[in-house]
């Protein structure tokens, strides 16, 4: 062998192109775009150049619209929902809605809380205006609508003024749940004639807010009823679905007796860096500050991202509640945390990522497509809020490789 070919076999190994056995396999050694060598078996082939398909990765992406690889700086990405979408070539951007430089399609649109407008332009839901007269949005309220309307012109509580919501656990040693939705514009009544009547059928309470403009208090429900999704939720599936508000949240109370609001923290503590992973703009806000867990339980500062109750934790991170399907997601996940299969941060966030597990298809319902940018910031939440650094941590650097390699856990 020449020398100058023998140097670029070892360097091609040195650099992870070429494996070590490569001989055994001569006729399918290939020159990369790049100049190493490589196995065709462990390339891919983009516009005649050979791509390695593990050192090259981040240079490359799968068209899922024309089912083949392509390079990353010609491709654009889609969204279909808030946190899922797909990469395709640049040259089929026209089949898709455009948003601030980001491409949707019509479920990630409405997943993301956007709408065509009448000229075809996209626009967030909460700054426009629909009218009935030609069914379409525009950037102004229909010629007939009363400007200044607001919720205060609306029969509704005034904070904290309504009745205590009611507690639907036939046994109140259940593990229970409740919500707070935040929202904005006109107050959903979701059919009822007034605060009065929807609090009868529903046991939800509607206040105003001054953060928003209204929140909707739901009962106490217990935890692990299907008749949550299947007979409570649905009952106030327009209030859900209503208009956001830039501020809004959805906070979460949690209860496990016996167990006080401290005890019931260090319970779910392995589940926590995983959940605030999911909102992260929101520790970054002055109502929901995000705090070392030790701050968290020695301050009793109303606006951080958990509050402690005596007999409950309120879970104040979770963002505004899109649409029915976003909140039956949180009352899945919670579902999961208070069993609490697994006892540590290492062990939620393997299980997270592997699709045998309830919790990992739970995860991939929202965050197929996106794994790496979700891991990335699970342990950025665990290193700065609960004192866990886990980046070197053998199980979570085989993870990384996997999801380079666009494989999860077995």
């Amino acid at each position: 062998m020449e020398q100058s070919l023998l140097s670029l076999v070892r360097l091609s190994i040195e650099q992870g192109y070429l494996p070590l056995y490569w001989h055994d396999s001569k006729n399918e050694v290939v020159k990369t775009f790049n100049g190493m060598l490589s196995l065709s078996s462990e390339c891919v082939s983009i516009k005649g150049s050979w791509y390695h398909d593990t050192v090259n990765i981040e240079l490359f992406v799968y068209d899922e619209e024309d089912k083949r690889n392509i390079l990353k700086e010609e491709s654009i990405y889609v969204f279909t929902g808030r946190h899922s979408g797909f990469f395709t070539h640049k040259d089929n951007e026209d089949d898709y809605s455009v948003y601030r430089n980001q491409y949707y399609t019509q479920e990630g649109l409405r997943d993301n809380d956007l709408v065509v407008m009448f000229d075809d332009t996209v626009e967030k839901h909460e700054d426009v205006y629909y009218w009935d007269s030609d069914d379409a949005y525009h950037y102004t309220p229909e010629p007939y609508e009363e400007e200044g309307e607001d919720a205060d012109e609306y029969d509704i509580w005034e904070y904290h003024d309504g009745p205590c919501p009611p507690d639907y656990r036939e046994e109140g040693k259940e593990p229970g749940i409740g919500f707070e939705i935040e929202k904005g514009g006109s107050p959903e009544f979701c059919g009822h004639f007034d605060k009065e009547d929807l609090f009868k059928e529903t046991g939800c309470v509607m206040e105003a807010d001054g953060t928003v403009d209204w929140e909707l208090k739901t009962p106490i429900y217990p935890l692990y009823s299907s008749k949550i999704e299947n007979e409570w939720l649905p009952q106030i599936e327009d209030a859900i679905n209503a208009k956001n508000h830039q501020n809004a949240g959805g906070h979460i109370h949690l209860s496990k007796h016996p167990k006080t609001g401290v005890q019931l923290f260090d319970y779910c503590r392995p589940y926590f860096p995983l959940f605030m992973a999911m909102y992260p703009k929101r520790l970054e806000t002055d109502y929901c500050q995000g705090k070392t867990e030790l701050r968290l339980k020695k301050d009793e500062d109303k606006h951080q991202a958990i509050k402690i109750w005596d007999d409950r934790i309120e879970l104040r991170f979770p963002a505004k509640v899109f649409n029915m399907q976003a909140l039956v997601f949180r009352l899945n996940f919670c579902r999961i945390m208070l069993t609490r299969e697994h006892n540590n941060i290492l062990s939620v966030i393997l299980a997270a990522f592997d699709p045998s597990t309830k919790l990992g298809q739970l995860v991939l319902e929202v965050y197929a497509g996106k794994e790496k940018v979700l891991l990335d910031r699970i342990l950025k939440v665990s290193k700065k809020y609960f004192n866990t650094v886990l980046e070197n941590e053998k199980h979570i650097v085989h993870l990384i490789s996997n999801l380079k390699r666009k494989v999860l856990c077995a």
